[in-house]
């Protein structure tokens, strides 16, 4: 039996969601995007009539990326591959304008699927996509035509009714709600507001969206691009289709949530709110009902989250090896414990491609549900105050990237990627997959975060580059050869927008921190002796029982001045910030100086007056101290031998001592540092490094975390940690992992 495999993928996905400054615009391409999995199904069904599609019709199908076969069963294999390529980039150029999908086919090598012949599909799509012209190549670029506001391309006119339709019509058949407020309900609503003379947030009604978009768009100041306007339309459904697969998992009502882009704008950027108009189904235009909305507050920062799962490439380009790692598991398989999508394969005929296709659907399920814990977890932190901004822009596949409330970003990364390694761990079908990741034995999945906190009229494409460096840079060190692949979190805290780039922008922090920061299940066995004081003095964390994260919130605690057990309650004055900044100063000076240098260890911080190349002894120290003492007339012998050596290291050890004397709250800082690790020595572990620089390396960390942390997160995060740590037992059992 002759069978086909068809590859459709689409391509440059980050130019095509971030080509625009929009939030909105954004949000809309995002959701384009996942658009490909129904075109592939409507068309098909098109083409082979009967529904639902054969089971043997889903190979592999992730967000942007569809891989289906086609045997001699339903036809001539070749001309139905065509034709579904056809007319899936057809639906790509009429329902997302500048979108990018390619496809490409096989012949497959056998009347199953193969692992060998995914590689040759892989190999052909490569090897078509670096010859086709981009995208932007279909847009005519006439000297005549007028160019759209925020883009090269041309200005087009305003969508038509059929245009909305169809959009509307999609947007019905992947699963968006309509409204959320019926007419008898928006009616009693408006009874209670009337009774008790105030204002409540009324839900915006998906159709009303539509038409107040296209009439919104339609004033002549506004040119837009043909691609602009598709995403602008398509803005309020994704948001919709966002808001409804984390409902069931958060305490806030729908209503308290940011629901319109265009409000979402108005906190991020600082656009105008217009009055939104409801126009309940099956009523004419005419018949709206204007509503005026309160403008969200302004956010003083944004937070631009992006994470990527670690090793999940590898099982996906080794997805015989994959297979062959799970495959005595299979039998005894259950369903996840999260909400995924059905496997329409069926397992008994072809194990291999249903195993494809649940690895897709669970990693998915896992990615979305990490996000609405996540979100969850930042509802509480938020309490008492109305709901911060989360805003996924991507979700899919293992990846997402989340705009969040700056001072919310760096704990929902946090929560992101501790949901996903519990998920992952639970699975029985994910935790065999870690070997293939990386792992030494089956357990959880890792990922690498990175957060990029900007101001909020800071243009959100170059803040997702930084993010993307920041999870690069992560990755470095959570796949390090060798040792046990760990999840890591990464941020920057962005004051200088004169440097654009981003590696220009992160070598500021170099070796001025202790960033990124090994977290998760694993990063008790990374971080081993590897720490701020060594191991001859303070005990190896698999002693610890708090996690790699906590740890770090009780060395904020310490440094803001409170109990690291108990931020509830202060314990002292903090650590003063201007000794702090003073120090991190030092610090850039001592990274400059050659690595020969550094290590001056005669030197106790000072040198003989006459000789600045000589170290002064402790007897010269001791003797300057007691002639310094002395009440009587100096003699010229008398006079000081010694003066502080001005080499950075020296001026660091003099900072650092001096601040454990006399600076109320260091010394718990210091025993806070004791046991978090040290970069320079998990990078290399024969690297001669002392203590002291070590554990002030932390400070520059200390300082940012402080100060971009909600009220409340480290009381809430500690305290939860050791609730679900509890005994030295269990805590022993955490720091296994997966592995058990």
């Amino acid at each position: 039996m002759s069978n086909v495999l068809v590859m459709l993928q689409t391509n440059s996905n980050q130019p095509f969601i971030f080509s625009s400054p929009r939030l909105r615009e954004q949000i809309g391409a995002s959701f384009e995007i996942t658009l490909l999995s129904h075109w592939v199904k409507e068309e098909a069904e098109k083409l082979l009539k009967p529904k639902p599609l054969p089971t043997s019709f889903w190979v592999s199908d992730s967000s942007g990326k569809v891989i289906v076969r086609f045997t001699d069963d339903e036809g001539g294999p070749k001309d139905l591959a065509k034709q579904l390529i056809r007319e899936v980039t057809l639906r790509a150029l009429t329902d997302a304008p500048g979108l990018d999908v390619t496809g490409v086919f096989i012949e497959a090598s056998s009347s199953t699927v193969d692992a060998d012949d995914l590689q040759e599909l892989d190999r052909v799509f490569l090897e078509y996509s670096l010859n086709r012209r981009p995208a932007a190549a279909r847009f005519p670029q006439l000297p005549f035509l007028e160019r759209a506001d925020e883009s090269a391309l041309p200005a087009v006119t305003p969508l038509t009714n059929p245009d909305t339709k169809r959009i509307y019509e999609t947007a019905r058949a992947v699963g968006v709600k309509e409204s959320y407020e019926g007419r008898a309900k928006l009616k009693e609503q408006k009874k209670q507001e009337n009774a008790e003379g105030s204002q409540s947030t009324v839900l915006i009604d998906f159709n009303s969206f539509l038409y107040t978009a296209t009439e919104e768009d339609a004033k002549p100041e506004y040119k837009l691009s043909l691609p602009a306007r598709s995403k602008r339309a398509w803005a309020l459904p994704a948001r919709f289709k966002q808001l409804d697969d984390v409902s069931g998992h958060l305490k806030t009502s729908m209503a308290d949530l940011y629901r319109d882009p265009t409000r979402l704008e108005a906190a991020f950027q600082e656009t105008e709110v217009v009055e939104q108009e409801i126009v309940q189904e099956g009523e004419a235009p005419e018949d709206r009902q204007p509503i005026q909305e309160t403008t969200p507050p302004l956010l003083s920062s944004v937070g631009v989250v992006h994470v990527d799962g670690n090793g999940v490439g590898a099982i996906m380009r080794n997805l015989g090896k994959s297979y062959d790692t799970v495959q005595s598991q299979l039998d005894s398989l259950r369903s996840a414990a999260y909400k995924c999508k059905d496997n329409p394969c069926e397992r008994d005929k072809d194990p291999f491609q249903w195993f494809i296709m649940e690895v897709n659907y669970r990693l998915d399920g896992v990615v979305k549900a990490a996000v609405a814990a996540a979100w969850r977890d930042v509802e509480d932190y938020a309490s008492g105050r109305q709901a911060p901004p989360v805003v996924p822009v991507l979700v899919g596949g293992d990846d997402l990237t989340v705009y969040v409330e700056g001072k919310f970003a760096i704990p929902f990364a946090e929560s992101y990627v501790r949901y996903y390694e519990q998920l992952t761990g639970e699975d029985e079908l994910l935790k065999q997959l870690a070997v293939v990741a990386g792992a030494k034995k089956p357990g959880p999945l890792t990922a690498s975060a990175g957060v990029a906190i900007v101001g909020r009229n800071f243009p959100f494409h170059i803040a997702y580059d930084l993010a993307e460096e920041l999870v690069s840079r992560g990755k470095k060190l959570g796949k390090k050869k060798d040792t046990v692949p760990c999840s890591t979190i990464d941020f920057h805290i962005l004051r200088d927008a004169t440097v654009l780039d981003p590696d220009d922008t992160l070598d500021e922090y170099k070796g001025r921190s202790q960033r990124p920061f090994l977290i998760g299940c694993y990063a008790p066995e990374r971080i081993g002796d590897a720490t701020t004081t060594s191991a001859e003095e303070t005990p190896t964390t698999t002693s610890q029982p708090l996690s790699s994260w906590a740890r770090i919130l009780q060395a904020v605690a310490a440094f803001d001045g409170l109990k690291p057990d108990d931020p509830t309650q202060t314990s002292g004055d903090p650590f003063p910030r201007a000794r702090a900044n003073r120090i991190v100063k030092l610090l850039a000076k001592y990274v400059t100086v050659p690595k020969d240098d550094k290590a001056r260890s005669k030197c106790l911080g000072y040198v003989l007056k006459d000789n600045e190349q000589a170290f002064a002894t402790q007897e010269q120290i001791d003797n300057d101290k007691q002639k310094s003492d002395d009440e009587k007339p100096k003699s010229d012998d008398a006079k000081r031998i010694t003066k502080r050596c001005k080499h950075p290291i020296c001026a660091i050890r003099l900072e650092w001592t001096d601040a454990q004397e006399n600076a109320r709250g260091t010394k718990a800082l210091v025993k806070a540092l004791g046991p978090l690790p040290s970069k320079t020595r998990l990078d290399n572990p024969d690297e001669h490094t002392e203590d002291c620089i070590e554990q002030v390396r932390w400070l520059l960390d200390l300082i940012d975390l402080s100060g971009n942390l909600p009220d409340g997160y480290l009381a809430s995060r500690i305290s939860d940690d050791a609730d679900c740590v509890g005994s030295q037992e269990a805590a022993d059992k955490s720091i296994a992992g997966g592995a058990q």
